[in-house]
């Protein structure tokens, strides 16, 4: 996978209520129904991540519930829409049913991510410091700018955008929650 894929952003984590105390990863919403064999139109919460690729089942909660499908296809269609096709569903009719429904993957089923690679989910959360002891904030958001991402961190009303380089981000201790920062100079002005 290339990097970028393994940074899936805008994702929240959260347990579904499908009877387990699985945690699962939102991917996107339905959007409506795809064709006349029960194919399903997914607006996916980040364009670029190839997760799909990657698992079997997909879980589709409406209402509270949640309900595990076999994914049988996945097509990107464009940019903001992918063409899913699950086990189970035959027509437009039961396809349109789940439109604004989210679709999301068992935490568990998730590739794991390679040494010095993250899903941003891991990210958000987590206390930045400078090298140098200083704390920063908290990360709320990681965007995406095309060239290297960039963290949002903020203390209260103060908030700082780190860039996700080597020359900044000297560490990552997931476990703990830590994010360690050489700031350049006018990054903490």
């Amino acid at each position: 996978m290339a990097p970028a894929d393994r940074f899936p952003h805008g994702h929240s984590s959260h347990q579904a209520n499908s009877g387990s105390s699985q945690a699962f990863l939102r991917l996107g919403h339905i959007t409506g129904a795809h064709g006349l064999r029960g194919a399903l139109r997914m607006r996916p919460d980040n364009p670029d991540s190839d997760t799909l690729a990657h698992v079997a089942r997909v879980f589709i909660e409406s209402s509270g519930k949640s309900r595990e499908y076999r994914l049988l296809d996945y097509r990107r269609i464009n940019r903001s829409t992918t063409r899913i096709a699950l086990e189970g569903l035959d027509g437009p009719g039961a396809a349109d049913a789940l439109k604004g429904a989210a679709v999301m993957i068992a935490m568990n089923d998730l590739p794991p991510a390679r040494l010095g690679e993250f899903y941003y989910f891991q990210i958000i959360g987590c206390e930045v410091h400078t090298t140098g002891g200083r704390r920063i904030g908290t990360v709320e958001e990681v965007l995406s700018t095309g060239a290297n991402d960039v963290w949002v961190v903020r203390d209260g009303l103060k908030e700082v955008l780190v860039p996700v380089i080597e020359d900044v981000v000297k560490t990552m201790d997931l476990d703990r929650r830590i994010l360690m920062i050489e700031p350049i100079p006018g990054l903490l002005d």
